[in-house]
């Protein structure tokens, strides 16, 4: 799974507007008309793919299945919410060219539906009716990291009240006017290539869900701390990095690796700064099964 790719495609449709479907006989939204091409002249599998979205269109090029697979029944599945522990779901039974090849897609839907419908439910009925797609969802026990509190105690900084607000990714904040700062949203985050992560008003499970994303499995909350909280961690370079596994559950890796040079690894910085660690540990892991799929005619 690449996060970049993944991330792009959740990210590009967050500008949309008002509520409006096509219906499906068995009620589901659908697209009223696609296109469903191959690409080509994409680069290598796993790079970001190319998009832009306006009121009821979804346009990408360069899209690996993968990644829109993913995006359709995890993370946007219910088309009302963003499941951010679908970052971290499993696809298996993929045959080799669903990551191997590209494909460009243009739909438009009537009305302007939201962007969590559009990617969500919309989509699943496109791959099931262009790629002939059956899936299954299973949960099973894996390799996971527990997040618990150190025998010190957390070092957490409650967010204060009223310095973010709650983020709605189908109804956008209007422009902010000229000379004013943006608000900020609760649960955002902003990290740097040197290894600086911040993190605003998020949950143990926000937190969570940014740490899978860098040590490449599922960690689950065991902490038992409540409420809101403001971030700040300085980890190394590598440790910012995502780490996800191409479709495979990946076991813990090794915290005793060498030490780098740049910064903390995300074990010692999570101990110093939060008062929190990374212990090994099994736990449920979602998957995502490909029971069916067929290449699409160029349409």
């Amino acid at each position: 799974m690449r996060i970049a790719a993944v991330a792009f495609f959740v990210l590009v449709w967050m500008f949309q507007g008002s509520r409006s479907r096509a219906q499906m006989p068995d009620a589901r939204p659908v697209f009223e008309v696609a296109s469903v091409k191959r690409s080509s002249g994409c680069g290598v599998p796993g790079g970001p793919g190319r998009g832009r979205s306006s009121p009821g269109r979804v346009t990408l090029e360069c899209a690996q299945l993968r990644d829109l697979i993913l995006t359709a029944y995890g993370i946007n599945a219910d088309g009302k919410t963003q499941n951010s522990k679908a970052f971290l779901m499993q696809i298996e039974g993929s045959p080799g060219w669903v990551d191997s090849e590209f494909f460009s897609i243009d739909a438009k839907a009537e009305g302007t539906p939201p962007g969590t419908e559009m990617y969500g439910p919309m989509m699943q009925a496109l791959f099931e009716d262009r790629f002939r797609l059956k899936v299954h969802r299973v949960t099973r026990e894996a390799p996971v990291y527990l997040l618990t509190v150190t025998k010190g105690g957390p070092k957490l900084h409650a967010t204060k009240s009223g310095s973010c607000v709650a983020a709605d990714i189908n109804h956008p904040s209007p422009p902010v006017p000229p000379g004013q700062t943006a608000p900020r949203i609760c649960g955002s985050q902003n990290s740097t290539a040197n290894g600086v992560l911040d993190m605003y008003g998020v949950r143990m499970a926000n937190l969570c869900t940014q740490l899978a994303i860098r040590v490449g499995v599922n960690v689950i909350d065991r902490t038992g701390i409540s409420g809101m909280y403001d971030i700040h961690l300085e980890l190394s370079r590598f440790d910012m990095m995502p780490r996800f596994a191409g479709g495979a559950p990946a076991a813990p890796p090794d915290p005793a690796r060498p030490a780098d040079p740049t910064g903390p690894t995300i074990f010692t910085a999570l101990q110093q700064q939060l008062g929190l660690k990374l212990e090994t540990g099994k736990g449920p892991v979602d998957y995502l099964v490909i029971d069916q799929i067929e290449k699409p005619a160029d349409n």
